[in-house]
């Protein structure tokens, strides 16, 4: 049976006797927080979703326990209700749990689908496949769900372990978690009509700060990825309590997930790139490329991935530099094209063992590799394997240089952006993240090498966009943008 989960909105909704279970050992458990679960059970609880976009509920159903027979009966009235209001309800099936007797459960009562990281076929009743992170399978089209997502944002003293204070890079510079990356090379392998990344908040003793959750919607969505919402057992307490700072998260959620709504038209725009990273993304290369796009996502290098089996077909002039990201060398018809792509004015990056072609250029300031001037361009052969994934995405951004950068933002603090135009080259969007700091907030000016008419800055807790000045400069045009709070965008047209 088809649906589009692309329509959905999902949310994560404990409740019941096994989530009561799982809860119980959560570190700080206390009994009220049972009470919370099962009062969440109730139809009535449905009213914290008036005027919210979330439209699908992601209940429990079975683990193969039990008390997965006591759960459906606990449930009962709220599928009931939540049926009543136009919402999907979806039944989580893992564990041991036998999945042809839950989906049969799951379709006598109603559900839209069971989602589950299951492989076992299964007819009738709709599955929502979530699989840990990797591309063994690779069949185009459907519903993709991820289980191995981060969540998003900086390390910060609460999410490290207690005899550590900070956590950083080599540069000093905290480390910053992101799943876009992630959801860019999904819908590139994958073209999913819907993807979905579970992951949970983390247990801090407290409830998750407002602006947690707003990254966490922002970085799954910017690319077209979907969050399956999951609140913190203290936020959940504060809202069955009605504590004015858990009402003002859930606004908060809320807000974010309607504001990517309303940009849908967003994530068809395409990400801008200026070094491909070429890599089959599977077996021995899956840690090596998976990690050089997190890291060049990190540092905000504009990138494309070149999955290896479609190079040959895919259009390189664009790009200023390829790095060819795999231990075994390309096909004879791949590597011509690569080295052509050299000759005719950009940046070959490749693993030891390629074949030297050029004059070497002695004097080249970068010792790790060999360097030899190819025609119009370059060729970068390493002179040992990579083993360290940051030095290879930093020497990346150096042999290819600044000089042809399309956009820089200046000012931003600690952030990151990614930047993707319309097909038709008349529209484009910069997606900033700016994570907190002591500091207050200020203006941040970005610099786009090609000449944009006009740019409007949207920000998440403003109902209207802002228009930005526009001042020309010798190598392009700059705008000013206002100070914002973890996330914003800026749309430009030509």
């Amino acid at each position: 049976m088809a649906l589009d989960a692309s329509l959905w909105i999902p949310m994560r909704w404990p409740c019941g006797p096994l989530d009561v279970e799982k809860e119980k050992r959560r570190p700080g458990f206390a009994p009220r927080d049972a009470e919370v679960l099962r009062a969440w059970c109730e139809p009535a609880s449905l009213e914290r979703l008036a005027g919210s976009p979330v439209n699908a509920l992601v209940l429990s159903w079975a683990t193969g326990s039990a008390a997965d027979e006591e759960q459906r009966r606990a449930i009962a009235p709220l599928v009931v209700a939540a049926r009543g209001r136009g919402l999907a309800v979806i039944g989580w099936v893992n564990g041991t749990a036998d999945l042809r007797q839950a989906a049969q459960a799951a379709q006598a009562a109603g559900l839209a689908a069971i989602a589950t990281d299951s492989k076992e076929p299964l007819a009738g009743l709709p599955v929502l496949r979530f699989r840990e992170r990797g591309f063994g399978d690779r069949t185009p089209g459907g519903f993709a769900g991820d289980l191995g997502s981060a969540w998003p944002g900086m390390k910060t003293p609460m999410l490290l372990p207690t005899d550590a204070d900070a956590q950083t890079g080599p540069t000093s510079a905290p480390w910053l978690d992101s799943n876009a990356w992630y959801v860019r090379l999904a819908r590139t392998l994958l073209t999913p009509s819907a993807l979905w990344l579970a992951f949970e908040p983390p247990e801090f003793g407290m409830p998750v700060p407002a602006g947690a959750y707003v990254q966490a919607v922002a970085d799954t969505e910017v690319f077209g990825g979907r969050w399956l919402v999951s609140l913190d057992p203290h936020l959940r307490r504060g809202l069955s309590d009605g504590q004015a700072a858990a009402l003002d998260t859930w606004r908060a959620i809320g807000r974010a997930l309607a504001f990517f709504r309303r940009h849908d038209a967003w994530t068809g725009l395409l990400p801008a790139g200026q070094v491909g990273v070429l890599s089959d993304y599977a077996g021995s290369n899956e840690f090596l490329a998976f990690e050089l796009l997190n890291l060049l996502a990190r540092q905000s290098s504009l990138y494309q991935i070149l999955e290896r089996g479609r190079a040959l077909g895919t259009p390189l002039d664009e790009l200023d530099a390829v790095l060819y990201a795999d231990e075994a060398a390309p096909g004879p018809e791949l590597a011509r094209k690569l080295y052509a792509f050299a000759e005719a004015g950009g940046t070959l990056i490749t693993p030891p063992g390629w074949e030297a072609r050029g004059t070497p250029i002695e004097d080249s300031w970068l010792p790790r590799y060999r360097v030899y001037g190819c025609g119009r361009g370059r060729l970068a052969v390493a002179r040992e394997a990579a083993a360290d994934p940051q030095e290879l995405a930093g020497d990346a951004q150096l042999l290819m240089s600044h000089r042809r950068d399309r956009v820089r933002v200046f000012n931003q603090g600690t952030g990151l952006w990614h930047y993707a135009t319309s097909a038709d080259g008349r529209s484009g969007v910069l997606h900033a993240f700016l994570f907190p700091t002591p500091f207050p907030l200020m203006p941040m000016t970005a610099w786009f090498r090609r000449p944009w008419a006009a740019a409007r800055v949207f920000r998440l807790d403003e109902d209207a966009p802002t228009n930005a000045a526009r001042s020309a400069v010798e190598t392009g045009v700059e705008f000013q943008l206002p100070p914002a709070s973890i996330y914003c965008a800026t749309e430009v047209t030509a």
